[in-house]
Order: structure tokens, then sequence, then C-alpha cells
């Protein structure tokens, strides 16, 4: 089980280099074996001939650490932003589903989470994670297999979401064709929007941060012991965080399109995004295929494991991804 060792997040992030990407990987950080074991992300003995990199790039003014997995002979590349709180670590489920499609895999911390640099949990303008990605993406141009794929869960669907409507909208020199968008519970508007934008219109003009609530937002009490002994988990919630997403979601809104290739996966138990009204809005800006899980909460992507074999059999059903 994961979260059954130990290790420091402070020294791994003090020992990990630039990323490079044109020769063989480096040799590992010393403390990235402890990271390893501790989110039971060592997938090279499931996967021989796996290369592993870790890695980190300037993007503005953070450290964002990158990792990518790559198969021997790739037939394709998945891009994965991971949600609010969370980090590459918590995500080893769907990378390994990735993996057995023989996808190359390209994951990041955003700032403020996990081994990346930044005030822990909070940003001044959600623009600074769609500019992390976008430095992902052009670390890695020209050096990962086609085409390219990308996924996101809840906040890292946002992330997803604003780069495809402005990239939609724009169609600039930068504009790159994602075959497969995958959004796991996407954030638009929290739950219960209306009462708690007052609640935060309050709060704001008296504190700067309040207590993390930790939720049971999957039905996996494996994953729920692991966010309690993760050391990389905030235990706030910044009200900077919550003024961030509040302008990014009114400056999302009045986007007119996004591109009809989304497959969205939504629990109909989920508590932290209002679905209902996120579905309603995506379905008005394109025409996406829809999962629907009645037994699923939110973070699907650590769901019990007969909710997840069943997120992985729909997509094989509904994606090409190679």
């Amino acid at each position: 089980m994961r979260g059954q060792t130990t290790f420091s997040p402070a020294r791994l992030r003090s020992e990990i280099l630039p990323l490079d990407l044109h020769g063989p990987p480096n040799s590992p950080p010393p403390e990235f074996e402890n990271y390893l074991r501790f989110y039971e992300l060592d997938l090279t003995q499931e996967n021989p001939g796996l290369n592993h990199r870790l890695g980190y790039l300037a993007s503005g003014p953070y450290r964002i650490a990158l990792q990518l997995f790559e198969p021997e002979a790739p037939c394709g590349t998945a891009v994965v932003c991971h949600g609010y709180y969370d980090h590459v670590g918590l995500y080893g489920h769907l990378i390994r589903y990735l993996l057995t499609h023989n996808l190359t895999v390209v994951a990041f911390d955003l700032p403020g989470h996990g081994l990346s640099s930044g005030q822990p949990a909070t940003i001044e303008d959600f623009a600074a994670y769609g500019e992390a990605l976008e430095s992902c993406l052009d670390a890695v141009t020209g050096l990962v297999p086609k085409p390219w794929h990308i996924l996101g869960q809840s906040m890292g669907a946002s992330v997803v979401l604003e780069y495809l409507a402005r990239a939609e909208r724009d169609r600039g020199a930068n504009y790159r064709k994602f075959n497969e968008v995958v959004l796991f519970a996407p954030l638009v508007r929290p739950a219960l929007w209306p009462i708690n934008r007052l609640f935060f219109e309050i709060l704001k003009r008296t504190v700067s941060e309040r207590p993390r609530t930790f939720t049971n937002n999957a039905e996996n009490s494996e994953f729920l012991a692991l966010l309690r002994s993760d050391p990389m988990q905030a235990t706030v919630l910044p009200v900077q965080w919550v003024v961030a997403m509040t302008a990014w979601m009114n400056r999302f809104e009045k986007y007119r399109r996004l591109p009809d290739n989304m497959k969205i996966i939504q629990g109909h138990t989920d508590r932290t995004v209002g679905w209902r009204y996120n579905l309603k809005l995506l379905d008005r800006m394109c025409s996406a295929k829809v999962l629907h899980l009645p037994k699923a909460r939110h973070h699907l992507v650590n769901e019990a494991e007969p909710l997840r074999r069943q997120i992985w059999q729909w997509l094989d059903e509904s994606c090409q991804w190679s």
C-alpha cells in the first residue's frame, strides 16, 4: 500500500536537476527512490525498458518539477494535469493505464503543489497554471511522439479547458492539437457556489486562509489514508486561491467554443464541484461524450478499483490512443 514508508520532500526538491531531454536520463536523485517507494511509482519493474526522468524547468518565477515516463517504442504521448492539492505522486493508477497503451506520459506538478516551487496551494492568477502547462509542452515538443493527448482531473481539467478555449479562439502559432482530451470531474464552479461565494466574500475581509477540510472524496479507503500520511498535502485553504479561481471562472464562462473531441467522466456523488452546472455549461460550448458514474465521488483517478476499471474500459472503447 502507498504511504507506508517515509521520504523528505524538501530534500528531494533540493536534489532535482534541470530537465535534460536530449541525452540519456540522469542518475536519479538519492531521495527519489524514497519518493517512488512512498507512492508506489517505480513503474520500471512493471514496464521493462521504461525510462523515467525527473527534472525541473522554469515557468515565470516557478521551478516546475516534470516527470517523463518513456516506453521503449511509444506510439503517442499523454500529458497529465493534476487537481488541486494533488501532485504527480498520486497519479500512479492513471499513469499505469496510459503505459498499457504504450504512451509516453508527461506529468508535472503545478506551482504550489508537490515538488514544484510556490506558496503551497495558492496562486495569484490561474494564468500561472496555464503558463506552467505551456512551458512543459514547449519543453517536450519535438522530443516526444505524436499523436498527443491530454488528461486533467478537477482543477487540472480547468487548466486544460483554459488552454483549449484560448487555443480555439486564437489558433496562433503555438496552437497544438490533442487527439484525445479527457476530463475527470472538471472544475468550473465548485459545489454549492452561490452559498460559498457569499461566505468567501465575507471571509476574505478578515482572514488569509482557513483550515483545510479533508473530505471523503473517493470510495477508496487506501487513498483516503494516503492523503492523511502524505507529506506534500497542504493543510490550509488560502483565500487568495479562491479569489484566483473566481476570477478564472468568470473569465472562462465568457468563452464561446471548445473542441468537440472531449471525453468527460463525472461521478454523481461528487460534493467538490457543481457538476450539474458544469456539465450544462460545457455542453453549450462543445459536443463532448460523457460517462456518468452514479456511485463515484470526486477523485476519479483514485476511485475504488471497480470504478476505475469501469473508467478504463470506457476510455478503451471511446478513445483512439495511437
